[in-house]
């Protein structure tokens, strides 16, 4: 067991004399930068600065300051005062000051740290002793002779406190630089108070890119999220091995960075798991996407030209399940043949092994036009809130557009190390800058990983070192995809090459799921309007009005601005009087044209049997069933598009017979998040669920 010791180096009180009221602290909650004012890597050096205000102070002739660091990864080097006021320092002038310390290792504080009161903390200081932890004292003592005092009136470095980071340490996050307290005396010996402000700990951040080949993440839709684990696979171009890393819930991808080799080419793609397929399609695929696809081929005309209902390239892609460069009668049998059940439009491939664990990969796209990494030039001015609140300016040196097929006009979108990842607008372009309006108002810029490189230049104008690349071809970025290059696309690939440890490839992805034509599974398309940043998708959040799903921590669905019209579906509780049960639909259109309705209900197969479904709607409607297992699947839609459900309704009536007597059950049916309505548009409608289970009680149970 380890012995804790404490020690009191000081138990004597001191009565304090006169008013001096120095002020001391840190002038920075956090040190990034070496010696050489790069990021710090492990073998560098770096300062620690204690400030001073002198506050009017006229007597102090001695400063003793006590500080704390980790031991177990840096080392002292050295302990400096700024010097006098005649070579840049704020001691008096030949005022002949003298500095010594000591280190104690083992030793941390455990005095009073309530107070701001300087010489409380000096009174009150006792220590713990363990050899084994990373704590280590240092005393440092300050002396000079003056016949006047520190005339600063504004904090300024006193105090130059040099350490390195051990070439050994394997830590990535330290324990902070502590100043304990500050404690004064006057030219008789006598103690002079002093007061010490915040911030009084600050931070050593290490080089976020120590180790790291690539940093990867992904755009993720937790509809996917919620029916199967996700990862991203990279691939070795060359040896054509894999390795597979766990996407977390943010979005961020945890890579065990030593399965990475510098200098070489991955394929990247985010994967699902091959066991959960059918789930997979059977949640992204409903009546909305089919009606989405019907209504753009109906509105195409003879000329087969790009029809008027989906309005993004990433969707008319999904749609085109048969893979012919349009959206024909080829396609739409598939849709709907995965929405009844009767079919699937991916399949587990051949010979794999249900159980055995495997991954399927999905179209995955780099997220924007242009991607940047850290770099020695600042080919990039970034003006904060430069056009309103939240609508900042990006100038891009022209001269990164050399040597590239790419012209300005055509970034739509822009990855700005870890600053920004989303939509921009072209505003303008001469012989030096390409410039950008970029709908957001940068608040990380402070606490970004990469602040080594960002300069702040004048107030809210920063110049940022880096390097850029650009790519507009649609089969890699998702930011350049259009209603008129999707059919560019044959499947999309996502290429990278590592470069050396420490180099920290960014890699932000955006995938789609085949025919998951609204995206209410997939990444979205984000675009920025005059500075407005929109969602485009012709996807609901279907249960959003829906307290019983919203509320459940197992539920968690597509979050979208757009104002979503809705339907309500009603469903009641039985008393249940005989074997047969009949559970009406009841439907309210709110004003809405309805022309699709798809539902998904689960019961107990072992005390009911699903006997049929009758309707209630037109003759052109086109209804579907499926029962398998206690899961049953239903629903219609407009075949012609001409007679759409409006008002209130019963569009259906389920008919169960119970297994055993019907008067003594009790069971429920309950309703799953699996359902999707639409307008006659091909709009997807949300859906006001009154009750997600109809329970069923026999009448004898009352």
């Amino acid at each position: 067991m380890k012995k804790i010791l404490v020690f009191l180096f000081l138990a004597i009180s001191f009565t304090s004399f006169g008013q001096s009221n120095m002020r001391f602290k840190f002038p920075d909650t956090r040190v990034i930068s070496d010696l050489n004012g790069q990021v710090i890597d492990r073998g560098d050096e770096f300062n620690v600065f204690v400030s001073a205000n002198g506050n009017g102070d006229t007597q102090t002739r001695q400063l003793l300051f006590d500080l704390q660091f980790d031991k177990t990864n840096f080392d002292l080097i050295s302990i400096t005062h700024t010097g006098t006021i005649s070579n840049g320092g704020i001691l008096p002038q030949n005022s002949n000051p003298q500095i010594s310390f000591q280190n104690y290792p083992g030793y941390g504080y455990a005095g009073n740290v309530t107070t701001t009161d300087g010489t409380v903390r000096y009174q009150t200081a006792g220590y713990t002793y363990d050899i084994n932890s990373s704590n280590s004292i240092i005393r440092a003592v300050l002396t000079w002779a003056s016949n006047s005092g520190i005339s600063t009136t504004n904090f300024d470095n006193l105090l130059v406190v040099r350490f390195r980071v051990k070439a050994s340490s394997t830590a990535n996050l330290f324990d902070p630089v502590k100043l304990n307290f500050v404690a004064g005396w006057n030219g008789n010996g006598q103690m002079v108070p002093t007061i010490l402000d915040n911030p009084l700990s600050t931070d050593v951040i290490l080089n976020q890119n120590t180790g790291k080949f690539v940093t990867a993440k992904v755009d993720l839709n937790t509809n996917l999220s919620n029916l199967s684990n996700l990862r991203v696979a990279f691939r070795d171009t060359v040896k054509n091995t894999i390795q597979g890393f766990p996407l977390l819930s943010n979005g961020n991808v945890d890579i065990n960075q030593s399965l990475l080799t510098e200098n070489t080419v991955y394929e990247v793609f985010v994967q699902h798991e091959t066991d959960k397929l059918n789930n997979i399609y059977n949640g992204a695929i409903t009546v909305s996407d089919f009606t989405s696809s019907q209504n753009e081929f109906l509105t195409m005309g003879l000329a087969g030209t790009k029809g008027t209902v989906i309005n993004t390239g990433q969707s008319l892609y999904a749609a085109d399940i048969n893979k012919n460069k349009n959206i024909d009668a080829g396609d739409l049998p598939k849709l709907l043949a995965q929405i009844v059940g009767i079919d699937n439009i991916t399949t587990v491939p051949a010979g794999y092994t249900q159980g055995s664990g495997g991954y399927m990969s999905l179209p995955t796209w780099v997220s924007t036009d242009a991607t940047s990494l850290a770099g020695q030039t600042e080919w990039v001015v970034l003006s904060v809130n430069h056009y309103s609140q939240g609508s900042s300016r990006v100038l891009i040196d022209m001269r990164e557009f050399n040597n590239t097929n790419v012209i300005p006009e055509n970034i739509k979108s822009l990855q700005l190390l870890d600053l920004f990842d989303g939509p921009v607008e072209f505003v303008s372009k001469d012989a030096t800058w390409a410039t950008y309006k970029v709908p957001s108002s940068f608040s990380t810029i402070a606490s970004t990983v990469f602040l080594p490189y960002v300069r702040l230049m004048n107030p809210n104008e920063y110049g940022i070192k880096t390097e850029l690349s650009f790519n507009v071809t649609p089969a890699f970025s998702w930011g350049s995809i259009t209603t008129t290059n999707w059919k560019d696309l044959t499947f999309p690939k996502v290429i990278i090459k590592t470069g050396v440890s420490g180099s920290n490839t960014l890699v932000n992805l955006k995938y789609l799921v085949w025919g998951d034509v609204n995206r209410s599974h997939s990444s979205q398309v984000v675009v920025s309007n005059n500075g407005i940043v929109s969602v485009v998708s012709r996807a609901s959040n279907s249960l959003k009005t829906n307290t019983n799903f919203k509320t459940s921590a197992i539920e968690s669905f597509i979050n979208t601005p757009n104002v979503i019209p809705s339907i309500n579906v009603n469903l009641s509780n039985l008393t249940v009087t005989s074997n047969s049960v009949e559970i009406p639909i009841n439907v309210t259109g709110n004003g809405n044209s309805i022309g699709a309705l798809q539902f998904e209900f689960t019961y107990d197969p072992t005390k009911l049997k699903f006997e049929e479904l009758t309707n209630n709607l037109p003759n052109t409607w086109y209804v579907f069933v499926n029962s398998l297992d206690g899961k049953l699947k239903f629903g219609a839609l407009d075949q012609e598009n001409k007679t759409p459900v409006t008002g209130t309704s019963t569009p259906f009536k389920l008919k169960f017979s119970t297994i055993g007597n019907g008067l003594d059950i009790l069971t429920s049916i309950k309703v799953s998040s699996n359902m999707d309505a639409s307008d006659n548009k091909g709009n997807q409608l949300g859906i006001n669920l009154n009750n997600t289970q109809i329970k069923l009680t026999g009448y004898n149970n009352f």
